[in-house]
């Protein structure tokens, strides 16, 4: 069946549409393999995807439209053999199919597809600058690096530790002397705003370099608002979801963050030597750069923090179930259907997770609590 965190509501009426509708999977929807190869269903038209078992596979791909949905649920359990629980199961299952818009009897209106949808875009409005031709940019430097030696890796890596080691000794003398001077002139400014643009842009582009290294689509690049609010930039990496191995999608939904710890590392040793108003331009951008990776590993948003995290447990929703799971812990309260039948190690899981969250969100409170001091005198 699908691997939802909530179900479609059961009871004894049932919705009309069993009893009349002949329900067969969309022609045009695709089952594939990903997430540690379990099955997945393609909608082209809405560009998403649902997460199913192999049975819920089977049942979908069984649909041809030759009887109603309580006749094939009938059908497929035997009924009439045992309490109907399992053919209750199926039910819903196919009403979990239609709200999900992967079959060719159209959703309810105001039926919510979240329990078995995912990878939607409904959080956030986007406009695409760049369609699928960026991979005539993408591609050459991802066959490069196909062919690169493996010590590159390493090589990334140490670069990385020097960067964080060197942010770590410029930030020790501006925690004790009041942080960074904002009084930079017109051209100090327009170099941290050209900078931020210019690194936004190469963040999506390594993103879209590593789906490209793997081999996966690249549908768009453009800008959103992210919460309707937020303007943030985006690569529209979907189709990583087709990758059964969990570490690709890691390196995938941490490229960007990669790329920006090599900024952070470079404007640190440039700050390590420079002086006058350029010292201070580059430590201003030194603390730009730590609230940006801050923000950006955010478990609490959808940022790429939190999907290589999801990708890393192999997990979807992980967010919303671990602060469930946190919630029926604290307050005592009976768990969804969901939750019950998890093992206690993994309850344990999420509720740890939901803990990580909010002390990074403590954390992320102090740091801008007291960068707001350091750069206004209030220190």
């Amino acid at each position: 069946m699908a691997r939802s965190s909530t179900h479609v509501a059961s009871g004894s009426a049932q919705p009309s549409w069993l009893d009349t509708e002949r329900p067969a999977m969309r022609p045009d929807v695709e089952i594939t393999e990903g997430l540690n190869r379990e099955p997945l269903a393609y909608d082209p038209v809405n560009r998403h995807y649902t997460r199913l078992s192999s049975s819920g596979a089977a049942i979908l791909t069984a649909l041809d439209g030759s009887m109603t949905g309580r006749e094939f649920a009938a059908r497929a359990t035997g009924a009439g053999r045992g309490d109907g629980s399992t053919e209750q199961v199926v039910l819903d299952f196919l009403g979990e199919l239609r709200a999900a818009g992967l079959l060719t009897v159209p959703p309810a209106r105001g039926r919510d597809a979240s329990a078995v949808r995912f990878a939607r875009r409904g959080h956030m409005p986007r406009l695409p600058l760049v369609g699928a031709g960026v991979r005539a940019v993408l591609d050459p430097p991802a066959s490069l690096l196909r062919r690169a030696p493996r010590p590159f890796a390493a090589l990334w890596l140490a670069a990385a530790v020097l960067a964080v080691w060197g942010a770590g000794s410029v930030l020790a003398a501006p925690l004790a002397a009041g942080g960074p001077d904002l009084s930079l002139p017109v051209w100090g400014w327009t170099v941290v705003v050209c900078g931020m643009l210019l690194q936004t842009t190469l963040h999506e582009l390594a993103h879209g370099l590593a789906c490209r290294y793997y081999g996966v689509p690249v549908r768009e690049i453009g800008v959103g608002l992210l919460f309707y609010l937020v303007p943030v930039a985006y690569v529209d990496r979907t189709d990583a979801h087709r990758l059964p191995g969990r570490g690709s999608r890691v390196v995938i939904a941490l490229a960007g963050v990669a790329q920006d710890v090599l900024w952070l590392g470079g404007w640190s040793a440039l700050s390590l030597y420079a002086e006058g108003q350029f010292g201070q331009l580059c430590l201003l951008m030194v603390w730009l750069q730590i609230g940006l990776l801050l923000a950006n590993l955010n478990p609490l948003l959808p940022t790429d923090g939190y999907h290589a995290l999801e990708s890393a447990m192999g997990a979807l929703n992980l967010r919303s179930r671990a602060f469930t799971a946190l919630r029926c812990r604290v307050l005592r309260q009976p768990p969804p259907s969901w939750l019950a039948v998890r093992s206690r190690s993994r309850q344990l899981h999420y509720q740890v997770f939901g803990l990580v969250c909010l002390a990074y969100a403590l954390l992320v409170a102090v740091f801008c609590a007291r960068s707001l001091l350091l750069l206004f005198g209030g220190a």
